[in-house]
């Protein structure tokens, strides 16, 4: 039998990333968990912030922004710059990074995006921001047969019961599995 508990958004985990922004000419750094793909053709994902995070302040000024994608090796850092505002703390020297575009990307994380953003909408203080994929940049150890082996990058999940994970081992194939059905 199921229970209903309060409304909560439980689809989870989710992949956690680190934003990428500019602030008094420094590198900043936000971990989001709000995010989500939101197309493939053309690439276009969805984030979240709240109004009052500070990198709103360049994404509203410049329309883009960097999205790395840290692994659990940088739990702790990306844990920090989620933890941590930078109108408080100076995060521009957390990760080991690298301009491209004008803006940061975490060095030693295994993909980067740089977005520009297309749309947003407000709803109650969160920013809800539509952005296409402007550029994919990947470390080419990840890559198997030119495809993405993410059993190897070990991304940072965060589930709902607040806790992080990574990918486990894969199960399937995506367009396969299903034509195994005799229906």
């Amino acid at each position: 039998m199921k229970q209903e508990i309060k409304p909560f958004p439980l689809i989870h985990p989710t992949t956690i990333v680190v934003v990428g922004t500019i602030i008094n000419g420094l590198p900043n750094f936000t971990t989001i968990g709000d995010v989500a793909v939101a197309g493939l053709n053309p690439p276009l994902i969805m984030i979240s912030l709240n109004e009052k995070h500070n990198a709103m302040r360049y994404i509203d000024q410049y329309h883009t922004m960097s999205v790395s994608i840290p692994t659990k090796d940088m739990l702790k850092e990306v844990d920090f710059a989620g933890i941590h505002s930078s109108k408080e703390k100076d995060k521009s020297n957390l990760f080991e990074s690298e301009l491209v575009e004008g803006l940061p990307l975490v060095k030693n994380a295994p993909i980067n995006l740089i977005l520009n953003e297309i749309d947003r909408m407000q709803v109650k203080q969160r920013i809800i921001l539509v952005c296409e994929v402007t550029h994919t940049y990947i470390d080419s150890k990840f890559l198997q047969d030119k495809s993405l082996n993410l059993t190897t990058i070990e991304p940072i999940l965060y589930g709902l019961d607040n806790r992080y994970y990574t990918i486990g081992e894969a199960i399937g194939q995506g367009y396969l599995e299903g034509k195994k059905l005799n229906q």
